[in-house]
């Protein structure tokens, strides 16, 4: 089993991979409003804060979406938890992160 430490280092590499593609596909940030729509729609008012504080960032350039994907700052690293950016990774480059944390001591 994989320390925290490392999920999160693996979740950062995920998220730099999603800011990259975002730069090649903007769309993409109007499918993570979509799927941050749906869950806004069902949220549990306990979790309403951080989806309301991404619906806030999805409203700003697309650098600055990116700048949060990239972050290590702590806000990045809570947002990571619950990143609507979700799907957005082609199964083969999420699988490649995936197994390359896998092979890591921890």
């Amino acid at each position: 089993m994989q320390c925290h430490e490392a999920i999160d280092r693996r979740s950062l590499e995920m998220d730099r991979e999603i800011a990259r593609l975002l730069g090649e596909h903007p769309e993409f940030v109007d499918k993570a409003r979509s799927t941050l729509k749906r869950w806004l729609n069902t949220a549990d008012p306990a979790v309403r804060p951080v989806f309301e504080e991404w619906e806030e960032i999805l409203g700003l350039s697309l650098d600055k979406i990116q700048d949060v994907l990239r972050g290590e700052d702590e806000q990045s690293h809570r947002l990571r938890q619950s990143s609507p950016f979700c799907g957005i990774l082609p199964r083969s480059e999420r699988t490649r992160i995936l197994m390359d944390y896998d092979k890591r001591p921890t």
